[in-house]
């Protein structure tokens, strides 16, 4: 189950707000984000914060994921300026900041860290831009501006291994890229980036049955169909610790989950150019068990490319 840790950590993306520099106003706005934290999450959800984990011969994987909010004025500062004729999407009263963060430990010694973050409007779901670094192999820095009909993206990498010791706002090999997304007319009244998904299944208000609900869904160049479906209930024996603000709990329990699977194709004309949709770095039939009730996500099963199946099971929840 674990053999696949060196690849979840060269797959997952790492999202992170990072030491942008002064070069232009888009960097320097990129840096700024670096600073500030957002308040509390203040929804429906039954989490704030996360913690998954993976663990096998081989080392271990902990995803960190954590929910939050800003008054949406603030964000002015941290979104980067897009090019030209680009018309940027604007930020709303209250902005939510959906944060992955994935930790690889293997026993050789070898240790890959990976950030994302990303903001997108409450009362419309709509993201605004995504910040990704990945350090360790390949190490490479990715900044996504969503607009209403384009992102924007602004790529940088280390010339030499002397650069990749250093912060990624020091990395000197940049690139910029525009990537259109589909009119309207074409099925797609609102396109959301990969990560979302996480945040609308375990809404509880979100309604999930056995017919196909699909979504079109944003992942690193391309738009896919995102479908997702129960396969009904299971039970699942559990030991994580619960934290809120009074106490801390573990619970060890058997539990009713609601077993949902993740389908995905990418639009029509794309079929043969594209990679597999990812969603925290897995594809393939992605299987989720969400609490019943309160939709916690509970474990989270995929496959890496070519080396089998990952599990990861909650071992930590903050309310």
């Amino acid at each position: 189950m674990f053999c696949s840790l060196l690849s979840w950590g060269l797959l997952l993306h790492l999202l992170m707000t990072l030491a942008i520099v002064q070069t232009s106003p888009s960097y320097g706005a990129a840096a700024r984000a670096e600073n500030h934290r957002p308040d509390a999450a203040t929804m429906s959800h039954y989490w704030h914060k996360l913690e998954l984990h993976d663990t096998g011969l081989a080392g271990s994987l902990t995803t960190r994921i954590e929910l939050g909010t800003y008054p949406g004025k603030e964000l002015q500062s941290i979104l980067v300026e897009a090019p030209g004729p680009m018309l940027p999407r604007v930020p709303a009263t209250r902005v939510q900041e959906l944060v992955v963060a994935s930790s690889v430990s293997l026993l050789a010694g070898l240790r890959i860290d990976t950030e994302d973050h990303l903001w997108f409007n409450q009362d419309d779901g709509l993201p605004l831009q995504l910040m990704r670094l990945r350090r360790g192999n390949k190490p490479v820095q990715k900044l996504y501006r969503f607009g209403s009909d384009q992102v924007y993206r602004l790529r940088r990498q280390p010339a030499d291994r002397a650069e990749a010791g250093q912060t990624a706002g020091q990395w000197s090999q940049i690139s910029e890229s525009l990537y259109p997304l589909p009119a309207v007319g074409a099925g797609c009244p609102s396109i959301l980036e990969s990560s979302q998904l996480l945040y609308i299944l375990s809404n509880p208000k979100q309604m999930i049955s056995e017919k196909p609900q699909e979504l079109c869904v944003f992942d690193r160049k391309h738009v896919y169909r995102v479908g997702f479906r129960t396969l009904g209930r299971e039970q699942l024996t559990v030991d994580y610790l619960q934290v809120d603000a009074i106490q801390e709990t573990r619970l060890r329990d058997t539990l009713e989950a609601q077993h949902v699977v993740l389908d995905s194709r990418p639009m029509d004309g794309e079929r043969d150019e594209v990679e597999p949709f990812s969603f925290l770095g897995l594809n393939g039939d992605i299987h989720l068990l969400l609490s019943e009730p309160g939709r916690i996500p509970l474990r989270v099963r995929g496959q890496v490319s070519g080396f089998g199946m990952v599990e990861l099971d909650l071992g930590k929840l903050s309310r």
